[in-house]
């Protein structure tokens, strides 16, 4: 657990200090958050279960949804994440985050936050990605293969360690296609 004056601290360093909207989800953050981790974006808004934070750390996205009968946390880590869309209209914007197994619509009316939120997430998935691709390459001997050219290319192929599925899914062509 992270003592709530580091969260504070946290917030007021990335501008969301506001402590009238989301009060119950941010005085949860100090027990779902471990030693260590920061918090880069934080974003109240709505989803499919009613109003709720995102947050995003550098570790993971959180979905917090705290209401006076039950609390929802939604734990989704960067490397699971397979699509990210933004979609802008002109009082609100939402996001759409997709996992293999689940769906994630988040609406706020904060779009410049929002914007900026689903900007870092695609970069850090991007990074996770990136990370895995070099890690699995320098890991295991790849075949190499030349073009007619001369030019060698390195072939992997890149799963998702939690599910042992392959992260880019490409539809296969039929031997009965013309």
């Amino acid at each position: 657990m992270v003592d709530a004056k580091v969260i504070t601290a946290q917030l007021k360093a990335i501008g969301a200090d506001n402590h009238f909207w989301c009060r119950p989800e941010r005085r949860e953050l100090h027990k779902i958050l471990v030693d260590g981790e920061v918090i880069n974006h934080l974003v109240n808004g709505r989803y499919e279960g009613g109003f709720a934070i995102l947050c995003l750390t550098d570790r993971r996205l959180l979905l917090v949804d705290k209401k006076p009968l039950y609390l929802t946390i939604e734990d989704v880590r960067y490397d699971m994440i397979a699509e990210v869309d933004f979609n802008h209209r002109l009082i609100d914007a939402s996001v759409n985050i997709n996992t293999l197994n689940k769906s994630l619509k988040f609406t706020s009316f904060n779009n410049d936050g929002l914007r900026s939120l689903t900007t870092y997430l695609q970069n850090r998935v991007m990074e996770i990605r990136q990370h895995i691709n070099v890690f699995q390459t320098s890991k295991q001997t790849q075949p190499v293969s030349s073009d007619e050219d001369g030019v060698s290319q390195l072939h992997y192929r890149v799963t998702n360690p939690y599910t042992k599925v392959p992260l880019m899914m490409r539809r296969r062509v039929s031997r009965f296609y013309s």
